[in-house]
């Protein structure tokens, strides 16, 4: 179809852009194929016949806004009868990842029995057929055997399920929807994309953030039909982007968009951490994917966990982004999944592994992975880091969830740190337990008392305060809280003011006024700059 001027819009900037797998919202751990087949295999059905058991008990259940964040299935208008026709379509159409799923737990099984110190070799016989080629038998140092994966083989298997990719389409965001752990995304009222999250087209849909893109052409390209062409083309506008205002020359400007979101400027060279964007008119005022620049340099992300490695964000900024830096891993594990293979295999283009205490060097940026510590539930995840960026003469230190609970890293990466201008801290000290995102990848479940004191934790406002003093922190920032209301739908929590974490920000921003230092809590919207060079300088601030 050839383009007409009337079919020619942008891609309105309130439009939601969700990515799911088996109607499930693709977080990482479940888009990966392997982790992917165990949250299916152990969280999603489960799920989904326990409430088909007591479907009333689950409503009831999320009455109670302390259970948002829990494992109860909130079903909404589709009821049991859509539940019951999931479970049955998944059942169906989910079995290479069902199978893996299977076949992990009885190769698990084998070692627990047959792998006695001895030679593995023999036990590669027993392997079951969707994990030939794929896997590697090994023991850990202390004799204990397991299996480790090819991830980029697993890519290539049936278990990737790319038939089983949708891109979902919602007008605008809904400040209703259940928590993406423990509810699927069923198809009301959206228009939706049956193409792998790979696929190069999105490029062309995503563009009408930015330049007038031919809807029914799109509406051709997708072969979308009936209700959901209306759908579809209701999504667009004839409004303009706003334009993107760079900072001034010689200025290095820093953009909080919420969450772990922070994008430095510096001579029009721009660095993003942890990209998870929110939408227009969602009610909030914020900073969105419209307050963006045409091209971003660099995107640094932190670690895997989905409230940081968004999919959803990163999809639609694919042709858009330079260089994705990400931590480096020798992966192999359940819980330790390659950022670097996930990336690429969903259809990104120069994405750079940076090890512990390694540099990187992007026009006008240094970028240097510092180690992680805490937040993981003590698993041996290596997939994880703390980036400082230096742009500009100015240097940030992004902290994201990590717990200092061995500050002297700190002093022994001191000359690789230099001055920082703004430390970045997460005070999530409370955290869920640990099985809540690991539990589908564990051989056997964890007691209770040791799944909480294992729990998923940030820092305390004491011990930021001593990193903030450790790492001559001028400026500190507390974020990566979960407090945005638009992204409630992945964090699963929200604060009221007596809550633990609040509480830790305000004693933190106490602990740094006694030393003279500038502390406060990121919310909402924050725009902050800095004249380029090390000076210690006051920035100017604009909200």
């Amino acid at each position: 179809m050839s383009s007409s001027k009337a079919a020619m819009r942008y891609l309105a900037t309130s439009t939601v852009v969700q990515p799911l797998i088996h109607r499930w919202y693709a977080v990482p751990y479940f888009a990966a194929p392997h982790t992917g087949a165990m949250n299916l295999a152990k969280r999603q059905l489960p799920a989904l016949r326990s409430y088909l058991a007591a479907p009333e008990a689950h409503a009831l259940a999320l009455t109670n806004p302390d259970m948002f964040g829990a494992p109860f299935v909130n079903a909404r208008e589709g009821g049991p009868a859509a539940i019951e026709e999931l479970v049955e379509r998944t059942l169906k159409e989910g079995q290479p990842r069902l199978r893996l799923a299977e076949d992990i737990d009885t190769m698990r099984a084998v070692l627990k029995a047959k792998a006695d110190g001895g030679s593995l070799a023999p036990l590669y016989a027993e392997l079951p057929p969707s994990l030939h080629g794929v896997s590697e038998l090994v023991y850990d140092t202390a004799g204990n055997a397991s299996l480790r994966f090819f991830e980029s083989l697993l890519y290539r298997t049936a278990a990737l399920q790319p038939e089983a990719q949708t891109i979902s389409l919602l007008p605008r965001h809904d400040p209703n929807q259940p928590f993406v752990y423990g509810s699927p995304v069923l198809p009301h009222g959206r228009a939706e994309l049956n193409v792998p999250f790979s696929a190069p087209e999105l490029g062309e849909l995503f563009a009408g953030h930015r330049r007038q893109v031919d809807v029914e052409q799109l509406v051709e390209l997708f072969e979308l039909a009936g209700a959901q062409q209306e759908i579809f083309r209701g999504l667009f506008t004839d409004r303009e982007p706003r334009p993107y205002t760079y900072a001034a020359p010689g200025e290095v400007r820093m953009r909080y968009f919420g969450h772990a979101s922070v994008l430095l400027e510096f001579e029009g060279f721009t660095v993003m951490t942890d990209p998870t964007l929110g939408y227009d008119d969602d009610g909030h005022s914020h900073y969105t994917f419209a307050d963006l620049p045409e091209r971003i340099d660099v995107v640094v992300i932190s670690h895997g966990h989905s409230d940081h490695f968004s999919l959803e964000t990163l999809l639609q900024l694919r042709d858009r982004i330079g260089t994705i830096v990400v931590p480096q891993t020798s992966g192999g594990t359940l819980p330790d999944f390659n950022l670097r293979v996930f990336l690429e295999n969903f259809g990104f283009r120069n994405v750079v592994e940076l090890g512990e205490v390694q540099s990187l060097d992007l026009g006008h940026a240094r970028i240097t992975a510092l180690p992680f510590l805490g937040e993981h539930g003590d698993m041996d995840i290596r997939a994880k880091m703390v980036p400082m960026v230096r742009i500009g003469g100015r240097g940030f230190l992004f902290a994201t969830d990590t717990s200092p609970i061995d500050p002297s890293i700190y002093e022994l990466v001191g000359r690789e740190i230099g001055t920082i201008d703004a430390l970045f801290i997460g005070l999530e000290c409370v955290g869920a337990p640990m099985s809540w995102l690991y539990g589908p990848f564990l051989d056997t479940p964890i007691g209770r008392d040791h799944d909480n004191d294992r729990g998923l934790k940030g820092s305390f406002a004491g011990p930021a305060d001593k990193v903030a003093q450790q790492v001559g922190a001028r400026n500190v920032f507390v974020y990566a809280l979960g407090m945005e209301p638009w992204l409630k739908h992945l964090s699963g929590c929200w604060y009221d003011p007596e809550a633990e974490q609040i509480k830790q920000s305000e004693l933190l921003t106490e602990l740094c006024a006694r030393r003279g230092v500038s502390s406060e809590l990121l919310y909402i919207t924050d725009q902050r700059s800095w004249p380029s060079g090390s000076e210690a300088v006051t920035p100017t601030r604009a909200k």
